[in-house]
């Protein structure tokens, strides 16, 4: 098995953790690190016990120098549009870490730019790929509980970051609600046509800015309320939130991970939870992979996740124009 030659674009904390899947997969070969800082790369070459792996702090010269298939970027989303472009130039595929830039231009004109290479970009939008969502997914399909018609979904965490993350304005939907709006279009093959946001920053919230949202969301002719929040006091949900997906036979619903389906005569049953050899981020980076060798687009490309990344551009509108805006 001929495996796929990777560089990796950032190191730091949440690269460092990619850069452990990376490893750890039987089908990569890290052939080189790229980070401005020394210390990450010399976190980078410790993980991988391999001195012989060669660091850049340049990206372009990895690009230029090393023969790979696949960039990996995990870096600041202010970057990835440049970055990006570059590994395209030098014959790259690029695997992304969300969101796709930061600014809904960066989007638009790097989803345009890469329309006209002959390698993809894919997104990596890992919630996708763990059993709870393929459960509720299959039982939408099945039209467990009919049509979905609304649906409620909440998430709440208490979490502190430091860093860059923590500049954002909206903190909770620049960094955080593309997961679960992802997931919404993924769960009812649905894009949005419009959104209506409202945020808040709590009296005892630790974050600059923005750490709680409240949206209605039309995907299709479906009704979204959702809400989500950094900085709660009372119970947790896990990162996938808490949803129901109501339907005229009654609901599917993911609490505390667990998926099942409400009946509207009072019963429940538990719903099949698939066994997958990979989950979350090793199978996300396996699709990578197999797009590759198939020679198809991965299913999050850049084509198909412009709509989830527009979700979070739209919100970040309705909030600062106070009004439901329509995509």
């Amino acid at each position: 098995m001929l495996k796929k030659r990777v560089i990796q674009v950032g190191a730091g904390g949440f690269g460092l953790s990619w850069l452990e899947i990376l490893h750890q997969h039987e089908e990569i070969e890290i052939v080189a690190v790229v980070d401005v800082d020394i210390d990450n790369q010399k976190r980078a070459q410790e993980l991988l016990q391999n001195e012989k792996v060669p660091c850049f702090t340049d990206y372009n010269r990895a690009f230029e120098e090393i023969v790979a298939e696949i960039a990996v970027i995990v870096t600041p989303p202010q970057t990835h549009k440049e970055i990006a472009i570059r590994a395209l130039e030098n014959d790259l595929h690029v695997f992304m870490e969300k969101p796709i830039a930061h600014t809904e231009k960066d989007a638009i004109e790097l989803t345009e730019f890469s329309k006209s290479c002959s390698k993809s970009i894919m997104i990596s939008q890992n919630y996708r790929y763990r059993p709870e969502i393929q459960a509720i997914k299959n039982a939408v399909n099945a039209h467990m509980a009919g049509p979905i018609e609304y649906v409620e979904w909440n998430f709440r965490k208490a979490t502190k970051f430091g860093g860059w993350r923590d500049q954002y304005d909206e903190i909770i939907v620049e960094d955080m609600s593309i997961h679960h709006f992802d997931l919404m279009r993924y769960l009812l093959d649905e894009n949005p046509t419009s959104i209506y946001a409202k945020s808040m920053r709590p009296s005892w919230s630790w974050f600059k800015g923005n750490p709680n949202v409240s949206a209605t969301i039309k995907l299709g002719n479906i009704l979204v309320n959702y809400f989500a929040s950094w900085v709660t006091s009372v119970r947790e949900t896990s990162w996938n939130g808490d949803f129901m997906l109501y339907g005229e036979k009654g609901a599917i619903t993911l609490i505390n991970d667990k998926p099942c389906i409400l009946r509207n005569d009072g019963t429940k049953e538990n719903l099949v939870i698939p066994e997958m050899d990979l989950v979350d981020r090793a199978y996300s980076i396996t699709e990578m992979i197999r797009s590759i060798d198939e020679s198809r687009l991965p299913l999050t490309d850049i084509s198909d996740n412009i709509h989830s990344f527009q979700m979070v551009s739209t919100a970040l509108k309705s909030i600062k124009q106070g009004k439901e805006i329509s995509l």
